[in-house]
This record gives structure tokens, sequence and C-alpha cells, in this order.
């Protein structure tokens, strides 16, 4: 005769005592070992990526049309991310996030502004992670760039995205994820776009770059995480 599970409530076998050595330890394992949340953060524009056991899963980017106010902006990437976390919460034995380290300087200036605003999205985004009891990283962009794509330096190209972004666009394509970063553009912008076949394009470079960011934690050198909280 089999009785109640204590955890799961279905029926187990009659002589289960230790459901942690039994049917338990089946039904708790977990689908994937690891996934990541890969962010790059930015008032402009974050992308954000899901990668799994090595392999990118999806690559997208968090839509601010419409949001004026960097206040704004901290609180539909804090919605954004809860939907992230409950659709990933539970499917591995480890989930993590890694985020863009903060630059301190920027062509050998300090930019305290920068680095206000952007502790600020840090923060929003730690704050979402730990109630989940998931670590957040951050990681150097030279680093993971280096490491993951295999390039930090610049490379032009015809597609109007910045030098220091194509190399990872053209990674991320790659992966076969062109479709995920790539962008009709509607109204008059011009800078960073291309036509192909009488219609304007764009290629999401953020969203390319947490691509990258979220892979650092299969190939890249983990000494170089720095935890934050």
């Amino acid at each position: 005769m089999s009785r109640p599970c204590p955890i799961y409530g279905v029926a187990i076998s009659q002589d289960c005592v230790e459901c942690e050595i039994r049917d338990c330890r089946k039904m708790k394992k977990k689908k994937y070992k690891t996934i990541v949340i890969g962010i790059d953060q930015s008032y402009n524009n974050t992308g954000v990526t899901i990668a799994v056991d090595g392999r990118l899963i999806k690559v997208s980017h968090i839509d601010f049309k419409g949001l004026k106010t960097n206040s704004q902006k901290r609180r539909k990437i804090a919605k954004t991310l809860n939907k992230v976390i409950k659709g990933v919460s539970g499917k591995s034995e480890n989930l993590v996030c890694i985020i863009e380290r903060i630059r301190l300087k920027s062509q050998g200036f300090l930019n305290i502004n920068y680095i206000k605003s952007i502790g600020a999205l840090n923060a929003t985004i730690v704050d979402q992670m730990h109630p989940s009891d998931i670590k957040v990283y951050s990681v150097d962009t030279r680093c993971w760039k280096a490491q993951v794509v295999g390039t930090s330096k610049p490379e032009n190209n015809k597609y109007g995205v910045p030098p220091e972004k194509w190399p990872t666009v053209k990674w991320v394509c790659s992966k076969g994820f062109k479709s995920s970063i790539l962008r009709v553009v509607k109204g008059r912008k011009q800078k960073g776009t291309f036509e192909k076949n009488g219609v304007k394009y764009e290629y999401d470079n953020d969203a390319a770059d947490s691509a990258g960011i979220a892979m650092f934690w299969f190939v890249g050198d983990k000494e170089k995480l720095r935890e934050e909280n």
C-alpha cells in the first residue's frame, strides 16, 4: 500500500523511507545544470540573454519605448527580470546572473554621474535576483569580449554598428541568433542603420553584448567575476 509523499503529495512506494534517496531524488532532478541570465545594462537599451549549459537560448532586450525617466526604466527592468526569473526558476541546479562591470573611467575621465546612475540600475538588478537566491556577478567589458568573442578590438563594418560592438554582433550572428538582434527601423533615424531591399535595419548591439556576457560563465575564467551585492 502506498502513502502520500510529504513533499510532493503524490503516491510513493510503501518502503520509501528516505525520500532524498528514493523517489523524491528522481522527481527533484533538474532539467539543466546551469542557467545564466546575462545582462548588458543601460538606460538606452538593456540587453537580456538566457544561456543554458553552454548554449544560447534567448537573446533579447527590454523595450523602453514611452519611458522618459530613469526611475521608470528601472521599474520596467525590475518587472521584466521578475518574469524572466519565474520562467527559469526550478529548471536548473545552478542559476546565476552576470552583468557588465561599471567602467570607473571613460577616455581617462572619472564620470561621477554615469557611475551613480548605473550603480542605481545595478542595485535594481541585484534586488530582483537576491530574493530568489540568484547570485549576481560582474565582468569587465574587455575581459568577456576577449574570452568569449575572441577579441576586444574594434572592427569597421558596412552596417553602421559601432566598430567596438561589431565583433560581438558578428559572433552572435554566427551562433544562429541574427534574427534576435536584427530590428526594422522606422522613422528618420540614420545613424547605426543600413538598408536592404528597401527596408531600413539596425543591429541591436546591446542584446548582442548580453549574449557574450551570459556565455562568459561557460567559456571564461570565473576568477575574473566579482560578486555584486
